[in-house]
């Protein structure tokens, strides 16, 4: 089969993104028109368009043919191979691999109130996924002077898909918190805002609310904002503002903090 081999040898892979079948299907009609319309009999013409009809056109290369590659080169990478094997959906795996990564802690804070000041080490660990869903575990402990201290642990379900831009989780935990002139511990019910400048870590903001003590004698207001920036590809550093909202005081906690973004 002549003709085949020569409009093959033309598109050996099939026009740019279209399969051989569809590519010899396109020249299939192109010549029709141009017989038809040149004045040439169809029926002088079938033995020639018989050869592009009759041809196998189902017999694609393999995968390993397509690339072009040689043996060696796919045997040492496991990423290649599994794109031979199935071209998996790029678009799904953006959309739910995460855009923000589990950051581990250490920093210092200032504590500012209408009673008395004071200062602490606060340490803890954020978003550390459970599984291939959007729940997450995250704790943290601050030890301070001036009657400061606290600490909790909290669960998280981010709600929409985790390679978003933007995302929101309620919040459910058990906190415990004591400041110059109050003290509570119990429940902590609340919710969560997720706002991702840049992917991977690289920078976020968040914004949380949530109330402690719930269904106990006294509660307290948590508000939460808090920024970071990567400064290298696992180092980056943080600065959180908190406000407790106590019956009768509050406080306000300064903090800045180096995280870690260990690879999980």
């Amino acid at each position: 089969m002549p003709l085949f081999k020569f409009l093959s040898s033309l598109f050996p892979r099939g026009l740019a993104g279209y399969s051989l079948q569809y590519s010899i299907g396109l020249i299939y009609l192109a010549l029709h028109l141009t017989l038809t319309w040149g004045g040439i009999p169809v029926a002088s013409a079938r033995p020639l368009l018989a050869q592009v009809e009759d041809s196998p056109l189902d017999s694609e290369p393999s995968n390993s043919e397509s690339v072009d590659l040689s043996p060696e080169i796919i045997e040492g990478s496991p990423v290649l191979q599994r794109w031979l094997e199935e071209v998996p959906n790029v678009l799904e795996e953006i959309r739910n691999d995460p855009s923000f990564r589990t950051r581990v802690r250490v920093g210092y804070a200032q504590v500012t109130s209408s009673d008395d000041d004071g200062s602490g080490v606060n340490v803890g660990v954020e978003d550390l996924f459970i599984g291939d869903t959007g729940l997450t575990l995250s704790g943290d402990y601050f030890a301070g002077s001036g009657g400061y201290s606290g600490g909790g642990a909290q669960l998280r379900y981010y709600v929409l898909p985790l390679g978003g831009y933007f995302n929101l989780a309620p919040v459910v935990g058990y906190r415990q918190i004591e400041g110059e002139s109050y003290s509570t511990s119990g429940v902590e019910l609340g919710g969560r805002a997720m706002l991702v400048l840049s992917r991977t870590g690289g920078a976020d903001l968040s914004l949380g609310y949530s109330v402690v003590g719930v269904g106990g004698d006294q509660t307290v207001g948590l508000g939460t904002l808090a920024v970071g920036y990567a400064i290298t590809p696992q180092f980056r550093l943080s600065t959180d503002i908190r406000r407790h909202d106590a019956e009768g005081d509050n406080d306000t906690r300064f903090g800045i903090a180096i995280e870690w973004m260990p690879r999980l």
